[in-house]
């Protein structure tokens, strides 16, 4: 099994969830070398794809690997593209030479979230470029494949070693800091704890499923709200965090408002049963604790 960005929060817990399955051998992806274990591949480069995969010969794919910068990719149109939709093609390209499933990730961008619940036959109508080039990924990897699995997601977070900053990070950072801050009322979805989707990813390639999945957590909820929470969880005053709108944070790329997904094809066809949001994030509280972090 190949995991393209392997050393992202998804891929970590991909890496970490295969691993206590015997029947798999891991080829763990990353763009630098530098880690023991881990292959060296720029997957928006065509002729390494193919390299790597007719000298792996993976039976199974697993794209993590994505620009998620949501402000940036406005500005950044090219590198967004390449990653997220011309490098998409490429490992599909590969898959198929090569007799190989591809599991892809999405986003719950590609759509306008004006009116929330979606489903996997709601039309797709992404805001900003992020949203556009993930559908484009999409719509690269469908054409050339049959067997694939598309996992859309969302408002995805977790704890690994060395990732970026995720939305429960950044609120624990603030918190920790001891200072007031806002979050925004009227940005509505699902929080999805990595180590779960990671797990239903384990889920598609056991039961041979393929198509496309809603695969996120099943509360729907406010950042604000979801912000309480993690404060609630780690052990901080939920006080100090206040109210504020999306149109008051002046952000570069125009946001889906209601996100929200309806996972009901995930629920039955692979047995997903998400946990609460509390206690994913007791979850994650003590996976940070174990590596030694403290929060106040």
């Amino acid at each position: 099994m190949l995991i393209a960005g392997a050393r992202g929060l998804l891929g970590q817990k991909l890496v970490e969830i295969f691993k206590r399955e015997s029947e798999y051998e891991l080829l763990p992806c990353e763009l630098t070398a530098g880690t023991e274990g881990y292959i060296e591949l720029d997957i928006t480069d065509r002729q390494k794809v193919l390299d790597a995969v007719a000298q792996e010969r993976p039976s199974v794919i697993v794209n993590a690997a994505a620009f998620t910068d949501v402000d940036r990719a406005e500005s950044e149109r090219g590198i967004a593209y390449k990653v997220n939709a011309t490098a998409v093609g490429h490992l599909a390209e590969a898959a198929k030479i090569f007799n190989a499933k591809l599991i892809h990730i999405s986003t719950d961008y590609v759509f306008n979230g004006r009116k929330g619940n979606y489903s996997e036959d709601s039309l797709p109508e992404p805001l900003g470029y992020y949203g556009k080039s993930k559908l484009a990924g999409e719509n690269l990897a469908k054409a050339q494949l049959d067997d694939l699995a598309i996992l859309r997601t969302q408002v995805l977070y977790g704890f690994a070693k060395g990732v970026k900053k995720n939305f429960v990070l950044w609120v624990l950072e603030k918190l920790s800091g001891g200072q007031k801050f806002s979050v925004v009322t009227d940005q509505v979805g699902n929080p999805t704890i990595a180590d779960e989707l990671a797990f239903a990813v384990l889920k598609v390639v056991k039961k041979g499923a393929i198509g496309l999945y809603h695969v996120s957590g099943f509360e729907t909820m406010s950042r604000f709200e979801f912000a309480r929470q993690i404060a609630e969880v780690f052990g901080f005053d939920p006080a100090v965090i206040s109210t504020t709108t999306t149109d008051k944070l002046n952000q570069t790329a125009k946001r889906p408002m209601n996100s929200s997904f309806i996972c009901l094809k995930a629920q039955t066809d692979l047995g997903i049963a998400m946990p609460s949001v509390r206690d994913s994030l007791t979850l994650m509280k003590q996976q940070m604790k174990q590596a030694g972090i403290k929060f106040q």
